[in-house]
């Protein structure tokens, strides 16, 4: 069964592809699943790597811890470095959304040794609405309230006029259904890391500094200061940033340009 066990959370995950194909680690955004790379699997066993997909714990299929201090980033870091120790994989390309990409860029900072690149679609550590602080403090303290506020913030802040109606009913009813704790926890995971690892302070510079690994970007109109505050980063030879005008589910939305997109910097990067 694609499970693994770490201490009491079990983790879903699927693996696709060749078994000695390069391996490529899917990691989905807040309140999300791995069906949201369903649009990027085939292409990437189409170019010959072993593509795995989680579930992060709390979503999906994975099981949800009960204490809302289950979900900080470091715990997620932390899952996925044992994931890749429990397949024995390493170092893989991370391909990661919203969420994700500080979850990927503390495993990238923490253990380089696990990581050969990052693929960020729409990074987030730039800075998060301002709504997400008094959302996060709302939910601690009234946790069942959490399904239905987080509901109304992916209506206000994920999307765009193009938005297909049917991605909004699927993303509420999946919302609805999830656990209080990790929707409160997560929030309150990424606020815990504010001028540290998140925000625009010289102390979260130096973090993001330290992931030493070639990235592709992929910034969205939902963020705008994300794209900037990359160049401010640094970029080198081997980084390459985009934008995409679709909202946070940019590669969703706009799927083929994409993939487009994430196939030409792998081939550039000789990763194909």
């Amino acid at each position: 069964m694609p499970y693994f066990k770490r201490d009491t959370v079990s983790l879903f995950y699927t693996i696709q592809g060749t078994p000695t194909a390069p391996p490529i680690l899917l990691l989905h955004g807040w309140a999300c699943d791995s069906h949201d790379w369903s649009h990027q699997i085939p292409l990437l066993t189409s170019l010959n790597f072993r593509v795995i997909a989680l579930d992060h714990r709390g979503h999906g299929c994975s099981s949800a811890p009960l204490l809302i201090t289950d979900y900080s980033m470091q715990n997620f870091a932390d899952d996925i470095v044992a994931l890749l120790q429990h397949l024995r994989l390493g170092p893989v390309i991370v391909i990661a959304h919203s969420m994700s990409t500080i979850i990927a860029s503390i495993v990238a900072v923490e253990h380089p040794e696990v990581v050969k690149a990052l693929v960020l679609a729409h990074p987030i550590y730039c800075g998060t609405p301002p709504a997400l602080l008094t959302m996060g403090v709302r939910m601690q303290g009234d946790p069942d309230s959490a399904p239905d506020l987080v509901a109304t913030f992916f209506k206000s802040h994920m999307y765009t006029a193009r938005t297909p109606k049917w991605l909004k009913t699927w993303h509420t009813r999946r919302v609805l259904g999830m656990s209080p704790a990790m929707l409160a926890g997560c929030a309150l995971g990424i606020i815990d890391l504010f001028d540290r690892v998140v925000g625009q302070t010289e102390h979260a510079k130096m973090f993001m500094r330290n992931r030493d690994v070639p990235r592709l970007v992929v910034a969205t109109n939902s963020l705008p200061s994300a794209a900037a505050w990359e160049e401010e980063l640094g970029l080198s030879t081997s980084d390459k940033l985009c934008i995409m005008e679709e909202g946070t589910f940019s590669h969703f939305v706009e799927n083929e340009k994409f993939n487009g997109i994430l196939e030409d910097w792998l081939k550039r990067e000789s990763f194909v």
